[in-house]
């Protein structure tokens, strides 16, 4: 008995290392391709993709770029065009954005500074499936394998983990963006056209 538990996590770990080799392959690459993806796209393009990608997350999206919501509908719309440094910003996020598989939750894991712990529980098993299902697979496997109540314990503590955040995220998500560029124009990250 005690081989086969050895047996499968040599197994296991062989797995992750093969896993883990094979993801640094080529990321040099893939950004230079995404880059150049995003180089040929307009501001207005470029910025609807990432408007898409929040899916009404534009407080958060203001927060990564470091502008407001208003500052992103016009140049979203049109309206204005945005500064060189604010260009370079906005592509360097979009080309992260692609990089991470096109994954709002992680974008928001990297760069918004309202990102909390409680949604870095709710976004795990999104972001490391691999690894929480691993996990909980296993658990369960001991689970039934010994029958010792402690794991049991370790499945529910994992439960209300995730109620505990989730609870957490309700009461602590932070305030609607104070915008003072509703009627105006951000001189330092847009311009008119």
């Amino acid at each position: 008995m005690k081989k086969t538990v050895n047996y499968f996590t040599l197994i296991v770990m062989v797995f992750i290392s093969m896993t883990m080799q094979s993801c640094s392959k080529g990321e040099a690459e893939r950004r230079a391709e995404y880059s150049q993806i995003v180089e040929r796209k307009s501001a207005s393009d470029a910025m609807n993709e990432l408007y898409i990608a929040a899916d009404g997350e534009i407080e958060s999206l203001a927060r990564m770029l470091q502008a407001t919501p208003s500052v992103i509908n016009r140049i979203r719309t049109g309206e204005t065009s945005p500064t060189e440094d604010f260009e370079e910003k906005y592509k360097e996020v979009l080309v992260y954005y692609n990089l991470n598989d096109r994954s709002f939750s992680k974008l928001q894991s990297a760069l918004d500074v309202e990102y909390d712990w409680y949604d870095s529980v709710l976004n795990f098993p999104s972001h490391h499936p691999v690894l929480f299902w691993g996990i909980n697979i296993i658990l369960f496997l001991l689970l039934c394998w010994y029958l010792i109540i402690i794991l049991g314990y370790i499945y529910l503590a994992e439960i209300i983990l995730f109620a505990v955040a989730w609870v957490a995220m309700l009461i602590c998500s932070p305030g609607q963006m104070e915008d003072k560029y509703t009627d105006s124009i951000n001189p330092v990250i847009e311009q008119k056209l």
